[in-house]
This record gives structure tokens, C-alpha cells and sequence, in this order.
């Protein structure tokens, strides 16, 4: 998002990482928006992680993920900022709703998974932005979005995590990779080049107390995405497909023509730079190995 509006001409920005601002703190996030008083706000911030986290961490990120989205958001009403664009997820919406899903699309009643947490400070912070709209007119907007991907992305969703177990295969030369689930489930990838190049156009072109879908349109299975990496690295090994571990639902597509219509399109295809993707944590792991026997 910084390279985005840097790029922009945009000079006047304010950030703070975890360790300068904890979001969870209302008083913290208070004082913060008191001494800067900013008038756009890109409300980014999430607890989130992959299937196994989530489930391990249930009340964690249930009561971190509602804090940080009641925090900023609540500031951002109280001071009076001008525009505000939250991110939110398509798992907000209903398995069983019709694909690909619009933003008339059903949000989910069922919060039994292992994402109940997140998903339900996502839809908290999607009606905090309407009702802000409803009530004062300010123009706050949720941006929902699909499996993002990109540079300086080291967690524990699905393409961080496959990088990594590629990467250290192919440094390993380990016979086999285990990917979790049974390769079926399919996913929409968009980079974060896109997605910051879409907030942007939503700040400057989106409609108050309204949710718009940031989709790429380029969906793949887990398989498929498997096959890519495993193209991309080199590694010959065999891929192993584990169905006994958890995985989430089988589909989930975006109809992102309300944005598209408005004019905005994203520019990146998946498979151009999933590549920059892999090196990059290649060469992380190459440097940590290094490191380790400069210690040793």
C-alpha cells in the first residue's frame, strides 16, 4: 500500500507497525488518531493465519481480530475521518451461496469453523462501515477479498506456507512434499499490487456504506497451485496429498463486475509472479541456513 500511494505522489502518510501500535489497545488507537488526525484511513490490520492456527487459537483470534476492527473503526467515527477502506474476506460469505459471489451474496450464519473468529470481526467491521455511511455519510467502504499473494508474505496461508515447504525440499532433497487436504479446493489468487492498486481507486472513486469485491478472475485448485510450485522450484520429488488433515471450503469466487464496471482492472496474472514469490522465500531460507553454519 506504501509503494502504491509513494508512486501516486502521495507524501503525507502516516503508519505505525504492531510494535509501535498495538490495535488491541482502545486508548493506544485513540491517542494515535488524536495526535495525527488523519483524514483517509486503509484499514489493513487483521489477526488471521492458516487452518491450523485458527483452530488452536480459537479465542485469540475471535477477541483480537473484533478489537482491532472495533478500535479503528470506532477512532476513525470519532475523529471525524473523511474516507475510510476496510478489508475484509470472502469468507464472509455463505458457503451455499451462489457462485461467483456478488456482494448481494448471503454472509455466512454459520461461525462453527476454524475461521469463526475471523470471519465474524470481518463482518462486524463490513456493517460498522454501512452504518457509519447510514448515519453520518462519511464514506467508509469494504473492499472483500480473495486469497492474496505477493512479496514480504512469511504466514501461514496457503502460498507462504507451500513456498516455504518447496524451498526447503528442494534445499533438503527430500524425496516428497506433504500438502495438507486433498488438492481439490479451490482458491482465487490476487496479488498485492492489485490489491493496493484497488483500495486507492475505491478511496477515490467507491461509494459510501458500500461493499465491493476485489477479485483477479484467475482461480486455481491446490493441486494446481502444487504443480506450479513445484514447476517453479525444480523439485522433482513426489507430492503428497495428506486428506486426513483439515482443509476449508471447497470454493470460493468472486463477481467483482461492480468494481470493474466502475473502471478499475486488475494488472497482474498469477502465474507471472508466483515466481518472484518462490525465489524470495528460497532465498530467505538459503540465508538462514547460511547463518545457522556461520554459527555453528
Amino acid at each position: 500500500m506504501m509503494k502504491k500511494l509513494l508512486g501516486e505522489g502521495y507524501t503525507n502518510i502516516v503508519t505505525r507497525t504492531h510494535q509501535e501500535l498495538d490495535l488491541t489497545r482502545q486508548k493506544d488507537v485513540e491517542d494515535f488518531f488524536l495526535a495525527e488526525q488523519p483524514e483517509y484511513v486503509f484499514h489493513l490490520a487483521a489477526k488471521t493465519g492458516g487452518v491450523m492456527q485458527n483452530k488452536l487459537n480459537l479465542v485469540e483470534h475471535l477477541s483480537e481480530g473484533m478489537q482491532i476492527s472495533l478500535n479503528v473503526l470506532d477512532a476513525a467515527g470519532k475523529f471525524a475521518v473523511k474516507g475510510l477502506v476496510y478489508t475484509s474476506s470472502v469468507l464472509v460469505y455463505s458457503e451455499d451461496a451462489k457462485q461467483p459471489l456478488s456482494e448481494d451474496a448471503p454472509l455466512t450464519r454459520d461461525f462453527s469453523g476454524v475461521y469463526f473468529g475471523y470471519i465474524l470481526s470481518k463482518i462486524f467491521g463490513m456493517e460498522f462501515c454501512k452504518s457509519v455511511y447510514k448515519q453520518d455519510k462519511r464514506k467508509f467502504i469494504a473492499a472483500i477479498l480473495p486469497t492474496v499473494y505477493g512479496l514480504n508474505n512469511y504466514g501461514t496461508t496457503v502460498v507462504p506456507m507451500l513456498a516455504d515447504k518447496f524451498s526447503e525440499a528442494v534445499i533438503s532433497n527430500t524425496p516428497s512434499v506433504e500438502i495438507w487436504g486433498t488438492g481439490d479446493v479451490l482458491r482465487e489468487f490476487i496479488h498485492a499490487e492489485d490489491v493496493a492498486d484497488a483500495l486507492l481507486f475505491l478511496m477515490e472513486h467507491g461509494v459510501g456504506g458500500q461493499f465491493y469485491n476485489i477479485g483477479s478472475g484467475e482461480e486455481y485448485s491446490i493441486r494446481q497451485l502444487a504443480g506450479i510450485l513445484q514447476e517453479v522450484s525444480g523439485f522433482k520429488g513426489e507430492l503428497l496429498f495428506d486428506s486426513t488433515k483439515p482443509e476449508s471450503s471447497k470454493r470460493r469466487f468472486l463477481d467483482s463486475k461492480k468494481i470493474l464496471e466502475l473502471g478499475w482492472s486488475p494488472k497482474n496474472r498469477f502465474i507471472n509472479r508466483i515466481d518472484e514469490v518462490y525465489r524470495e522465500h528460497m532465498n530467505r531460507k538459503m540465508l538462514g541456513n547460511l547463518d545457522m553454519l556461520t554459527k555453528a
